[in-house]
């Protein structure tokens, strides 16, 4: 069962979000999406687990905005579609969203909207602005995720220096 870190309902079984999973359920079950499991993600996460929490928080935000919530759902999930663990450096920064486009496009069919939030989801660290506005919330969700993610991480570290010294 899947669940975006911080909510309380899962992905699959809850009513609660049915209509998400209505929206997102070829994507997330595929077998690209899975492999996404084997990676790590800002350390303490797996991709999979960063794209759902991507997907799931940008299309509860598009929803109360008024955006179109299962493009962006579907578009987070893929954002990140790659398999190789290259060190992070600022070549992969940039061009990692390329890849993750050309590998969605193998696998899905896209709307001129999912693969422009795909594309553009580093802005401003790669050229290109945005085109819609279901990009810039994926764009933002994503990097608030990532933010949240690495404090997960630091306190995770934190509890293990803590409990080495005790």
């Amino acid at each position: 069962m899947s669940r975006a870190i911080g909510s309380r309902y899962t992905i699959e079984s809850s009513p609660q979000v049915s209509k998400y999973h209505e929206a997102v359920k070829d994507v997330i079950s595929s077998e690209e999406m899975q492999k996404l499991k084997k990676y790590s993600h800002h350390h303490c996460m797996t991709r999979y687990q960063h794209c759902v929490n991507v997907s799931y928080y940008s299309y509860l935000l598009c929803r109360k905005l008024g955006f179109n919530a299962e493009q962006a759902a579907r578009a987070g999930l893929l954002h990140d579609l790659y398999e190789e663990m290259p060190k992070c450096s600022k070549e992969h920064l940039r061009n990692h969203p390329e890849i993750a486009l050309e590998n969605a496009r193998k696998a899905f069919k896209l709307s001129k909207v999912e693969a422009d939030v795909i594309l553009k989801h580093m802005w401003p660290i790669r050229k290109g602005r945005p085109r819609y506005p279901e990009s810039y919330v994926v764009m933002m969700t994503d990097k608030y995720v990532a933010f949240m993610e690495f404090c997960i991480y630091l306190k995770q570290t934190a509890d293990m220096t803590i409990k080495k010294h005790m």
